[in-house]
């Protein structure tokens, strides 16, 4: 063990170390323990999960802590989920015991007197969430500056998870705020498995400071990768049950009699479908679609280990693991090792699933993020992934989950599902678009790119939120006091003086806010009720949820618009329920179990994709290779992609010119397809957008061009633009944020007029 950074430890800390059998310390470490103790810098350390990020931070300061303890919290560890900070919790206890340095959690699940009896008598490390640390202020402001006195350390883990969101921006808007009211200046340590960008690491911790924020990366773990993609057909929507499908070989063979003219026509698409005889997959009288096939891969490939298996959408996740307890039980296996994870079932079931897991029993966890982030679940071997994700960061941090011993390579099985070509099939359908995103996505995980976050955003609903919760801790204050601490010192500084005006002027008509004679602001009746409600901690939305309750057990909650009426089945937890009744005044759903099934609408939103994704699935399209990563299906589904681009020329060109319309193809991101739908909409153009195109109802090429030479030439007006926008706020207080000032933030965060001229002009070179 090298001497120079061990020796600078407190020697309680050193004898930690050796007790724990530790032969060495990791590379991050050594340079953690030099920075922390040996300068006054601000710290971002990044590394795969289990790469010692945590100990890397925590061993420099608790060394820091034993050698000048102090009567107030001198750390804070801010976590994401209550679960990882319960894990942290027992590493840090163990860790702290010898060396008599408390260690306290604050989140929703911890009993009251401890809260309390931290409060009495701060000290030493507390692990807590930011709406925890909310809390803190609402309900305990007064006593904020004593218990926080002596704070030295703030430790954010899962760093990347708060980047460019509402969670985000609200931790910063509290750091600060906590700096300001206990008058202290912690240093700031940053854990992330999942960097884009070590620049914006930088700016997020210290934005006025960022040549004071030191980045340590582990270059030194580079773990095999075995990653592979799989892709099924569905059945065509909408159609009887069971309803037909082609093989991929049967795609193929359609993409190669394509014509120009056939793609777009239902009637030759039809009869070119009927060519191809259509097979029926069923099994008694059973139809068998694709996530029937996903289920018997992950049968065949997941069974005597640990893994996990990711999805999109909770509706996924649920209707995949009942079709797997369906297959366990049919086959009588002695075990089922299949349990369910996500937000939305109770702690007890949670908690149940993370044990199962960390048992050393074979388990295989279908989960949505809940279990992306660092908690400590054992050794996983592989990683299932149900639906092309919607960012490559998110596809990194996923694949890092497994293969966390040394030697092990990490592993995931990408699963993509496609609508089988049917006669209402679209061009865009026929490029089988989740398999190109899919693939593109891989290559630019492999070259270690991820998207940038975004730094520029008004966070107009959080800064509702921070004005509620400030005058709710100090009873009122002058506007310009607002501004300075929230605006000017605080994290909202896209938000300009006459802007803050105008919310409050908006806040003042919705009751949220008012102002006394002498000038100070304070809450109004609406404010004081909502500040007062327990959900008013979480700065991001939630939905009206309904207790689902087996007998006593709780199974979860569910959002109030999906549940369904009484008789009717639900699924939940993987098992099928039937409702036998429902409490309105309790919120309360009273299930039993039941042969009967409905899969959940879960609610969500498709994410938004970054323009790179978007070139990197055209280059894919055009390309010739056929990454040894994909299987057979995949394979020749790409094939077939590429033979209907080659038929309509989009290896040549952008735009395919139709009889009465014109559909082009910009390979732009989210926020560049919004703005240039917008452009189309503000010119008048009548027009629909798909996943990869936007498709004008122009029958003359000369119009097309005279639209895109006025976009490129102008100088178009975002905020006009989003007037446009049918739904303007998204974000949990934007309902009370005036409509000028919701133009604004959208125009900012949700817009691209720049790329937008600049993909016109290219078009028309």
């Amino acid at each position: 063990m090298s001497q120079e950074p061990f020796s600078l430890l407190h020697p309680g800390v050193q004898e930690a170390i050796w007790k724990m059998g530790w032969k060495a310390l990791k590379a991050i470490q050594v340079q953690a323990i030099q920075t922390i103790c040996g300068t006054e810098k601000h710290l971002v350390i990044c590394a795969p999960t289990a790469g010692g990020k945590t100990e890397a931070a925590f061993l420099p300061i608790i060394s820091k802590l034993a050698a000048n303890p102090q009567p107030s919290v001198q750390a804070i560890y801010v976590g994401p989920l209550k679960a990882l900070i319960n894990d942290q919790f027992r590493r840090l206890e163990e860790l702290c015991t010898e060396l008599e340095i408390p260690v306290h959690r604050w989140h929703g699940d911890v009993p009251a007197n401890q809260k309390k009896a931290l409060r009495e008598k701060p000290s030493g490390i507390l692990l807590i969430t930011p709406e925890s640390l909310e809390s803190n202020f609402i309900n305990y402001g007064v006593q904020v500056s004593r218990v926080y006195r002596h704070l030295s350390f703030v430790v954010i883990d899962e760093l990347h998870s708060f980047f460019g969101n509402e969670r985000g921006v609200h931790l910063q808007s509290l750091l600060s705020r906590l700096q300001n009211t206990a008058g202290v200046a912690p240093r700031l340590v940053g854990l992330s498995a999942t960097l884009a960008d070590p620049q914006l690491a930088r700016a997020f911790i210290a934005p006025d400071a960022v040549d004071k924020v030191q980045v340590i990366e582990d270059t030194s773990a580079k773990r095999e990768i075995k990653f592979g993609i799989k892709t099924f057909l569905e059945p065509p929507p909408g159609g009887s049950m069971p309803a037909p499908r082609l093989t991929p070989g049967q795609a193929l063979a359609l993409a190669s009699s394509l014509t120009p003219q056939s793609v777009g026509s239902a009637k030759e698409l039809a009869a070119l479908i009927e060519e191809r005889k259509p097979v029926i997959a069923s099994e008694k009288g059973k139809s068998i679609d694709a996530l029937d096939e996903v289920a018997d891969d992950i049968i065949r490939n997941f069974q005597g280990s640990t893994n996990l298996i990711f999805g999109n959408s909770k509706m996924a996740i649920e209707d995949l693991a009942d079709r797997l307890h369906e297959r366990v039980s049919k086959e009588k296996w002695p075990l089922d090792p299949f349990v369910v994870h996500h937000g939305s079932l109770s702690k007890d079931l949670r908690e149940e699933a993370e044990a199962a897991l960390k048992s050393g029993v074979p388990t295989t966890a279908l989960c949505s993020a809940t279990l992306e982030m660092g908690i400590d679940i054992g050794n996983v071997r592989a990683i299932g992934q149900l639906d092309t994700p919607w960012s490559v960061a998110s596809m990194v941090q996923r694949l890092g989950r497994s293969g966390r011993r040394d030697e092990e390579p990490q592993i995931m099985r990408l699963y993509v599902r496609e609508d089988s070509p049917h006669s209402r099939s679209s061009l865009t359908d026929l490029l089988f678009p989740d398999l190109l995103r899919a693939i593109g996505m891989t290559r630019l995980m492999l070259e270690k790119w991820l998207e940038p976050f975004e730094q520029n955003r008004m966070h107009v609903s959080t800064l509702i939120h921070q004005i509620l919760s400030f005058l709710k801790q100090t009873g009122g204050m002058p506007a310009a006091n607002l501004y300075r601490a929230l605006c000017q010192r605080g994290p909202f500084r896209s938000v300009s003086q006459s802007q803050l005006e105008v919310l409050l002027r908006g806040l003042a008509e919705h009751e949220l806010i008012q102002q006394i004679p002498q000038g100070d602001l304070i809450l109004g009746l609406l404010g004081e009720r909502i500040t007062a409600s327990f959900d008013f901690y979480v700065a991001f939305q939630t939905a009206e949820e309904f207790v689902i309750r087996c007998g006593q057990a709780e199974i979860g909650k569910l959002p109030a618009t999906v549940i369904p009426p009484v008789g009717e089945h639900l699924l939940l937890a993987g098992k099928r329920w039937q409702v036998r009744d429902i409490v309105f005044d309790k919120k309360l759903v009273l299930v039993s179990l039941s042969p009967g099934k409905k899969p959940t609408p879960f609610p969500g939103a498709a994410g938004e994709i970054h323009t790179r994704v978007m070139r990197e699935m055209k280059k894919v399209l055009l390309d010739k290779d056929e990454p040894a990563y994909l299987d057979q299906n995949s394979k020749t589904l790409l094939r077939a992609a590429r033979q209907t681009a080659f038929i309509v020329r989009l290896d040549a060109t952008n735009v395919v010119f139709g009889k009465k319309n014109i559909q082009w193809f910009p390979w732009v991101g989210t926020r560049t397809m919004r703005t240039l739908s917008l452009l189309a909409r503000s010119a008048k153009i009548a027009h629909e957008t798909d996943l990869l195109s936007i498709t004008y109802q122009l029958s003359s090429p000369e119009d097309f061009l005279a639209h895109l030479r006025e976009v490129s030439k102008s100088q178009p007006d975002a905020v006009a633009l989003a007037r446009l926008m049918p739904n303007k706020g998204s974000e949990k207080f934007d309902d009370f944020a005036p409509e000028q000032l919701l133009d604004e933030a959208n125009a900012k965060s949700r817009l691209d007029v720049s790329e937008a001229r600049a993909t016109c002009a290219a078009q028309l070179v």
